[in-house]
């Protein structure tokens, strides 16, 4: 980030937009006390602090949840809510009434149903996220900011996070949301602030009705982003065909087949199965049942960073990961071959740095989905399977994604998409099907209107329709 100004009031809900790598989650670090400043001045209730770090940050009410989750996954929900901020008793003695009520009330106005007791491994991603806005609340966080808070609920979801943030800023909270859902902006933002390039571009009052537009002209620098256009070929064979799979006690009986050529979504509220047939699929779940038919198969997981990447490793090593025998001759990996192969790739998804050599871990959550998506493709699989594909990434980088998703089909690829983001679901697919409690339970063309489809998800009687 070269020079970002920005100034957080109470009683506002203010999104921040950008491109992958403006320095937004930059920026937010350092106001959340978690990334030192280099320059520049930061001012908390009217006075400037001659050190600011992530201790004086807490003290100050302001926090963070971030895009990539700081949970404890052995530890149990309760004990994560809890954890650096447990009540205690006369004598040094930990309070655990209190906390569990506490922790329950938190949950309550989030309209969160978490067990306490729960171990945070067995979580999904959408519950680890609803978790994560607990533990700043449980901490009375009065600037609470989130980064892309909202990139794996469903529509339903979103909105009651949403309610539940406008209250938050009309108790006179501070909400900063960081964002690359232009139409939340237009629908929830009192203010949004532009970035590009590391600096800020400026700040304004959201203008309900034209706000879209605008901001998408902003972020491409007034140029129009490409139209996309979904092929309508006819299909191939049956290359991924699923029958009875079963991983209890969320994965009961889902039955469902791929074709070549074709792109099937997935949708469904979080937690119904989804999570669980991913990785079965990708062989990280042993399943309880049912048959899996495929040819080759690539697999991309929800959590890039904990299930797609070796953080401390380069761009061309991530792009080489699993795949080296492509490389390798009489035993010795050619180095100029996988440097020369990382190149292309991160030409053809425009990753940013086009760096081989920088680690993983310094790119943003968008580049570094097109680091894990480019190494699925440049297998040739005959089915791939990717979950949440654009899942914190900007417009301009999710429409590069969608293309090269769309290529990959028409080469003959069957392409299974486990998704929240209906648009994008409606935008790729030729069917979408939806699960409820484990199970398939309706087949939707894309055309299918929200009111039918949201009651398919909340387990109505919805008839199946091809």
């Amino acid at each position: 980030m070269r020079e970002g100004s920005l100034a957080i009031d109470v009683g506002v809900l203010h999104a921040i937009v950008g491109e992958n790598g403006a320095g937004k989650s930059t920026l937010l670090k350092i106001a959340a006390g978690m990334l030192a400043r280099d320059a520049g001045e930061l001012w908390v209730e009217g006075e400037r602090p001659r050190t600011y770090d992530a201790r004086l940050a807490q003290a100050s009410g302001v926090a963070m949840v971030q895009q990539h989750f700081a949970l404890f996954g052995g530890l149990t929900v309760l004990e994560n809510l809890m954890l650096g901020a447990e009540p205690m008793l006369a004598g040094g003695r930990l309070d655990l009434p209190r906390a569990a009520t506490d922790a329950t009330r938190v949950l309550a106005e989030l309209g969160v149903q978490l067990p306490l007791d729960a171990r945070v491994s067995t979580l999904g991603v959408a519950d680890k996220q609803r978790l994560e806005i607990a533990r700043a609340l449980y901490r009375n966080a009065r600037v609470l900011i989130l980064d892309e808070p909202t990139a794996v609920l469903t529509p339903l979801e979103v909105a009651h996070l949403y309610e539940t943030l406008l209250r938050l800023r009309d108790e006179g909270r501070a909400v900063v949301v960081v964002t690359h859902k232009l139409d939340e902006v237009e629908r929830y933002a009192d203010v949004v602030t532009v970035m590009r390039r590391g600096e800020t571009l400026g700040t304004r009052r959201v203008a309900r009705g034209a706000e879209v537009t605008r901001l998408a002209g902003e972020l491409v620098g007034g140029e129009p982003l490409p139209e996309i256009h979904p092929e309508t070929t006819e299909l191939g064979d049956v290359r991924l065909s699923v029958r009875g799979l079963a991983c209890i006690p969320l994965l009961r009986d889902a039955s469902f087949e791929v074709r070549a050529k074709e792109i099937v979504g997935v949708a469904g509220v979080s937690g119904n199965g989804q999570s669980e047939l991913v990785r079965v699929l990708g062989g990280l779940q042993e399943r309880d049942g049912g048959d899996v038919v495929a040819g080759s198969l690539e697999v991309v997981h929800e959590d890039r960073q904990t299930e797609g990447l070796v953080l401390d490793a380069s761009v061309s090593e991530n792009l080489a990961l699993g795949g080296l025998a492509a490389f390798t001759r009489r035993g010795v990996v050619d180095d100029a071959r996988v440097r020369e192969s990382a190149v292309a790739w991160i030409a053809e998804l425009d990753v940013r740095p086009p760096d081989p050599d920088v680690a993983a871990r310094t790119l943003s959550g968008g580049n570094q989905q097109k680091v894990v998506l480019a190494r699925a493709l440049s297998r040739t699989p005959d089915v791939l399977v990717i979950a949440h594909p654009t899942r914190g990434v900007d417009p301009i980088a999710a429409r590069a994604i969608h293309e090269q998703l769309l290529a990959a089909a028409s080469r003959g690829m069957a392409i299974l998409v486990v998704g929240a983001d209906l648009t994008e679901l409606r935008l790729l697919c030729r069917r979408i099907l939806v699960m409820v409690r484990g199970r398939v339970v309706a087949s939707f063309p894309p055309t299918v209107d929200d009111d039918t489809l949201g009651a398919a998800m909340l387990g109505g009687e919805v008839a199946k329709s091809a």
